[in-house]
């Protein structure tokens, strides 16, 4: 059974890096929900109109997105910008479920080629694929075609291009080619469902009726080694093939950049629970960031096999590393309240001691004012995780204080997080009310950039 709501807990309790949510203000009360399905898939999405280099998008040419709504209120769903060209959906969401969601493009595309976009809500994101064709002055309608089948439901003559390996990110050289029959010429638009953290698709246009090729484009990044199994579906036929993911490498030795939690993107850590190899949370930095006032923090992501959601907001001035996040979330407050956190400083030495602002809220209508509390057990020392050795490990005592009258009064529970140069967290150990030690979570891989 997966730990990740008791992996979550530990850092609502210690560092507000579970399950934080944005919220957007445009529209008064913001509306909460997810672009991914139950284990951490896209929902469905499609692409509309004919994408050409150098010609403006129109009013045909858009997305749409499914969207599971957890709570009513305004929204904005969007993509980044590429190659000249984004798309962008505000509204409000009156009803809870599924919901599917119209984007309208804007801009003009720039060159022809496979155009990736991350499309944005709330705390989640997908990655969607859109194919620009050469500026040749034709057009036309949407193409009727079939999938060509071969033994058991498997795709005619597939073919797959690129290297695959867990952890790794795929780039533009992880294809597959696979056969349609055409019937009636005009665009098309692929898109697999994801599995295993990665996806295909791909879009075109069909200038001629008969058996002809498509090629599909991978994107995501793969969870787990073995063989894959992916589903294309048009509508009318479908069929599937499989993708073999090699094993990720074993514990490249990092950058040597002096960072005890290193935010560059694409770096990734996984972490086992308790020695249990079944029980395990991989952690990974995405491209996009957040701004709050001046400050630009890296988006952190956790992925438990099952679901992938939010792990934090992250930045670093000189030696000091920070968190912004709903604070009110962390401490149980009935509303929410966002700040930010001093969580590490490394540039102190052992038994220094620092806290965080205080803040205030309500509990079950109950008025309270608390803290957090840090303090550097050991500095630059080495540790032991899951039988590997790591020296230059900051250790971190984390504790929570209520203000009681005229004195701060500490919590009996505690957590000490093991920080090391150029790898960032190796372990965390958790402390119950009686000093001992109830849970060891450790770094069993990692990649770092």
């Amino acid at each position: 059974m997966s730990r990740y709501l008791s992996f979550a807990s530990v850092f609502l309790l210690l560092l507000m890096v579970s399950c934080q949510k944005e919220k957007s203000f445009e529209q008064g009360k913001a509306s909460r929900g997810s672009l991914q399905g139950s284990f951490g898939d896209c929902l469905t999405k499609t692409i509309n109109g004919t994408y050409t280099a150098t010609k403006s998008l129109a009013d045909t040419n858009y997305m749409e997105v499914e969207v599971d709504v957890t709570e009513t209120g305004g929204y904005t769903i969007y993509t980044d910008t590429v190659n000249g060209y984004f798309f962008r959906a505000t509204g409000t969401f009156s009803s809870v479920g599924s919901n599917t969601v119209r984007l309208k493009g804007f801009g003009t595309p720039g060159a022809a080629g496979n155009n990736d976009f991350i499309v944005f809500f709330d705390t989640t994101f997908c990655n969607v694929s859109v194919t620009v064709l050469p500026n040749t002055g034709s057009s036309g309608g949407t193409a009727v075609y079939s999938l060509q089948q071969g033994t058991g439901g498997s795709c005619m003559n597939a073919t797959s291009a690129g290297t695959y390996k867990q952890g790794v990110v795929l780039t533009s050289s992880n294809k597959i080619t696979i056969d349609v029959n055409v019937t009636t010429a005009g665009t098309w638009n692929i898109t697999t469902p994801a599995v295993a953290g990665f996806t295909f698709s791909g879009s075109g246009t069909f200038t001629t009726t008969g058996s002809q090729t498509i090629t599909l484009t991978g994107s995501g990044t793969p969870n787990a080694s073995g063989a894959k199994m992916f589903n294309v579906s048009t509508g009318a036929s479908s069929c599937n093939f499989s993708i073999t993911v090699a094993a990720g490498t074993t514990l490249p030795t990092p950058p040597n950049t002096g960072d005890y939690f290193p935010r560059t993107v694409g770096s990734h850590w996984t972490y086992m629970w308790n020695q249990d190899a079944t029980d395990t949370m991989r952690w990974y930095v995405i491209t996009p960031t957040k701004t709050v006032g001046t400050n630009v923090y890296n988006i952190f992501m956790a992925d438990d096999g099952s679901s992938i959601d939010t792990l934090g907001y992250f930045r670093k001035s000189g030696g000091d590393y920070f968190q912004w996040g709903d604070i009110g979330l962390e401490f149980g407050f009935d509303n929410p309240l966002y700040g930010e956190v001093n969580v590490l400083k490394d540039n102190q030495a052992a038994n220094f001691t620092w806290t965080s602002n205080s803040f205030s809220g309500t509990i079950g209508g109950q008025a309270g004012t608390f803290r957090k509390k840090y303090t550097i057990t050991q500095k630059d020392v080495s540790i032991t995780s899951n039988g590997i050795s790591y020296s230059n490990t900051i250790a971190v005592k984390v504790e929570y204080q209520i203000n009681a009258g005229p004195a701060w009064v500490t919590g009996p529970d505690y957590a000490i997080f093991f920080y090391t140069k150029n790898y960032g967290i190796t372990k965390i150990q958790l402390y119950d009310a009686t000093g001992t030690l109830s849970d060891t979570i450790e770094l069993i891989d990692y990649r770092v950039f």
